[in-house]
C-alpha cells in the first residue's frame, strides 16, 4: 500500500512474482518423503496454495484483465483490490472517520491506476466491472448523503469517490467494444488448475460428464417427487421480516436438533441459531437505488423462492455447513492448517460439505414429513448442477458471460429468469474464480466417494458419525489430502505433486 493505495504496478508485480518462486524453489528442496502424513498434508497444502499464487501471475492477472477487480467498495463482489472499503454506520467516532476519509481520499487515485495497469483487459470483465461500478457509484452517493446528517466531515470525500467511480465507469463503457469478448483462463490453464491448485482428480472431460450425469439425476428425481406430491400445494412464500425471523429460528433449531438427536455429527455448543445474520444479500440488492428485500410486491431471486417456503436445505448448507466452518476454523491452531486458505484451495471442501449436507438431511429422514420441501431440495441441487457446464464453457474461452448465464436460467427447473439476482452473481463470481461453480458438486462427489472408502475400509465397524467428525477434524483442505489422511492411500495426490 502506497499512501492508502494497493500498488498493482508493472514493477510491483515482477518483483513479486520472483520472490514467489524463490519461496517455490526453497519448499520442492525440502525433502519430506519420511514425514509423517499429515506433516506430508500440510505440505502439500503450502505448495498448492504457491501454486495458487503463481496462477494469480502467471494466468489470472487480474489486475491487468479484470476490471471489476478494482472494486473500491467491499460489497460481496467477487475477487477485489487490497483494501476494499466495508460501508461503515454512520456516525463514527473522531478516529474512525479521519481514517473513512483517508480511505475515501485514496479512491480517485486507485482508479487512475487502475487504467494504466489494465493494459490487458477482456470484454465480459468489463461489462461486469460496468454494472459494478455504477453499484459503487450509488453506494457512495448514499453514503455522502447520509453524511450531510450525521458527518459533514465525509461529504466531500465520498462525493469525490462516487466521481471517479462514475469515470471510471464511463471509460470502461468507451472501450468494452473493442476488449476481446472472453475473459476464460482457457483449457489448458483450467486443467492446470484443477490438478495443481484445488488438487482435483479429475480432468474437464469427466467433470463435464459427472455434471450432466448429476443434473440428469436431479432432474429425474424432482419429477418423481412431483408426482407423488401432485396432489399437495407448495408452501406461499413469507413476506415480512418478522415472519422470516420466525421460521428461521424454527427451522434452524430443528435442523440442529435432528443432527444431534440422530448422532449424524457432532454439533458443539457453539454452533447456534444467530438472530443477528438475517437474510443473505447478494451484492446488487445492496444498491441503494433498488427497493427494500420486504418492500412489496416481493420480487424474490431464486435462493428466496426457495428459502421463504423452507428454508432447511438451505440452512443445512450455511448453518452446520459454512457457520460451522468458519466458527471451527477460528478456534484452530493449527500453525498451517489453522491459517485461512489462500487462492481458493479450500473451496471445493467446504463448498462440497456445505451442499452435501443439502441432500444428506433429505436421505437421512428430516424431511419425511415435508414432501413439498423434498422437492425443493431437488430443484437446488438441478440448480447447483447446471451450474457446471457454464463455468467450464467459460473457462474454455467458448461461452460469453450472457451465454453461460442464459445456459443456468433455462436449465433451472424453476423460479429463475432473466436477470435473476442469484444468476447474475453466480456466473459472474464462475468466470472471475476459477472453481467455484464446479466446486459444489465436485467436492459433494469427493466427500461422498471417501465415504464409500473408508465404509469398505471399515466394514461393520462404520460409524457415519465417526466419518464426519474425523472429515472435518482435518481442516479446510483440498478432499484428495483428506483421503490421503483417512485412508493412507495416496495414489492420487503422488499424481500432484509434480
Amino acid at each position: 500500500m502506497v499512501k492508502g493505495v494497493p500498488d498493482y504496478s508493472p514493477e510491483v508485480m515482477t518483483r513479486q512474482y520472483a520472490e514467489l518462486k524463490a519461496l517455490k524453489s526453497r519448499l520442492r528442496a525440502i525433502d519430506d518423503s519420511n514425514w509423517p502424513i499429515s506433516q506430508r498434508v500440510d505440505y502439500m497444502v503450502v505448495l498448492a496454495e504457491m501454486r495458487g499464487f503463481e496462477f494469480q501471475h502467471r494466468v489470472l492477472q487480474p489486475w491487468k484483465r479484470d476490471p471489476a477487480f478494482y472494486s473500491t467498495t467491499n460489497l460481496g463482489f467477487g475477487p477485489k483490490m487490497h483494501g476494499a472499503i466495508a460501508i461503515p454506520d454512520l456516525p463514527l467516532d473522531q478516529f474512525e472517520a479521519a481514517e473513512m476519509a483517508a480511505r475515501l481520499e485514496a479512491v480517485p487515485e486507485a482508479l487512475r491506476q487502475a487504467r494504466d495497469n489494465l493494459t490487458d483487459a477482456r470484454g465480459d470483465l468489463a461489462r461486469l466491472a460496468i454494472a459494478q461500478k455504477q453499484v459503487e457509484v450509488n453506494v457512495y452517493g448514499q453514503l455522502a448523503e447520509e453524511a450531510a446528517q450525521l458527518q459533514p466531515e465525509l461529504v466531500a470525500p465520498a462525493r469525490r469517490a462516487q466521481t471517479a467511480a462514475r469515470e471510471f465507469k464511463v471509460w470502461l463503457e468507451s472501450i468494452e467494444a473493442q476488449l476481446p469478448a472472453h475473459g476464460g483462463v482457457g483449457r489448458e490453464n483450467y486443467a492446470w488448475y484443477l490438478k495443481n491448485v484445488l488438487l482435483l482428480p479429475h480432468t474437464v472431460n469427466e467433470i463435464e460428464t459427472l455434471g450432466e450425469r448429476e443434473y440428469q439425476r436431479q432432474i429425474a428425481f424432482l419429477k418423481i417427487e412431483e408426482h407423488r406430491n401432485r396432489d399437495i400445494p407448495m408452501p406461499a412464500p413469507i413476506r415480512t421480516r418478522a415472519e422470516f425471523d420466525a421460521k428461521r429460528k424454527a427451522e434452524d433449531e430443528d435442523l440442529l436438533r435432528f443432527l444431534r438427536e440422530g448422532d449424524w455429527v457432532t454439533i458443539p455448543d457453539y454452533l447456534t441459531h444467530d438472530p443477528q445474520e438475517g437474510p443473505y444479500q447478494f451484492p446488487f440488492e445492496k444498491d441503494p437505488s433498488k427497493p427494500g428485500l420486504f418492500a412489496p410486491p416481493l420480487d424474490l431471486h431464486f435462493f428466496f423462492q426457495a428459502e421463504f417456503r423452507d428454508g432447511r436445505p438451505l440452512r443445512a448448507h450455511n448453518l452446520p455447513g459454512h457457520a460451522f466452518d468458519g466458527l471451527q476454523a477460528a478456534r484452530d491452531t493449527r500453525p498451517i492448517r489453522g491459517e485461512p486458505r489462500m487462492f481458493f484451495v479450500d473451496g471445493v471442501r467446504n463448498e462440497g460439505w456445505a451442499f452435501y449436507l443439502e441432500e444428506m438431511i433429505l436421505q437421512a429422514g428430516l424431511l419425511d414429513d415435508r414432501p413439498k420441501t423434498r422437492e425443493i431440495d431437488y430443484i437446488l441441487g438441478a440448480k447447483r448442477a447446471a451450474r457446471i457446464l457454464p463455468e467450464l464453457m467459460m473457462q474454455k474461452n467458448s461461452w460469453t458471460w450472457a451465454e453461460a448465464n442464459a445456459s443456468l436460467i433455462a436449465r433451472t427447473p424453476k423460479w429463475m429468469k432473466p436477470g435473476d439476482a442469484v444468476a447474475q452473481f453466480d456466473i459472474e463470481l464462475y468466470l472471475r474464480q476459477p472453481g467455484y461453480g464446479i466446486g459444489y458438486y465436485m467436492g459433494k462427489i469427493e466427500l461422498e466417494k471417501l465415504m464409500a472408502e473408508v465404509a469398505m475400509q471399515e466394514g461393520d465397524m462404520f460409524d457415519i458419525k465417526s466419518f464426519h467428525d474425523r472429515f472435518r477434524a482435518a481442516g479446510a483442505i483440498p478432499i484428495s489430502l483428506i483421503r490421503w489422511e483417512m485412508t493412507g492411500q495416496d495414489n492420487e495426490i503422488n499424481s500432484m505433486r509434480d
